[in-house]
């Protein structure tokens, strides 16, 4: 049987959390998505690091190996202004390569799911790149509504699903 987990990322995780990063930024890439950057990119140890240090950073692990992660915010006033608080926001939600398709994306966002309701808050919020139609086809998948888009100079797909 397969020992699926999430926990707070640690200084500690700062390695495999880079590979992980890099694996879904060569993803993003691969899919023409380049709201992380263009190939070869990528992200840093000391990026990494200050990321973990200053935001709810997770680890996901399979059978205790880690596999994914992402980060969880209260408030996202850069991609959907000033709300009231309703609504948990997930960014950076990453899959090491090999391990894709395994069902992984949707216990992540299940688990923040149960995470607002703790928090009674009724949505789970994401943003992502809408020329990812992928990746839009995905979270569409898993029961999220477009909701709307942002304009930055990049035009961001916005998504959420009520915790229910």
């Amino acid at each position: 049987m397969t020992s699926r987990n999430i926990r707070r990322a640690t200084d500690q995780d700062v390695p495999v959390l880079v590979q992980i990063r890099n694996d879904g930024h060569a993803k993003k890439v691969e899919y023409g998505d380049y709201a992380w950057g263009k190939e070869g990119d990528g992200f840093s140890g000391q990026w990494v690091r200050n990321h973990v240090a200053q935001k709810e950073v997770y680890v996901v692990e399979l059978d205790g190996t880690p596999v994914g992660t992402f980060s969880l915010d209260l408030d996202d006033e850069k991609h959907w202004g000033l709300q009231e608080p309703v609504a948990v926001y997930v960014h950076g939600l990453c899959v090491r390569k090999g391990f894709n398709g395994q069902g992984l994306g949707s216990f992540i966002l299940d688990w923040c799911a149960s995470q607002a309701s703790g928090l009674n808050r009724r949505f789970v919020r994401l943003d992502c790149a809408v020329e990812n139609t992928k990746l839009c086809i995905y979270y569409e998948s898993l029961g999220f509504i477009r909701v709307g888009l942002k304009y930055d100079g990049y035009v961001w797909s916005l998504y959420e699903r009520s915790v229910d």
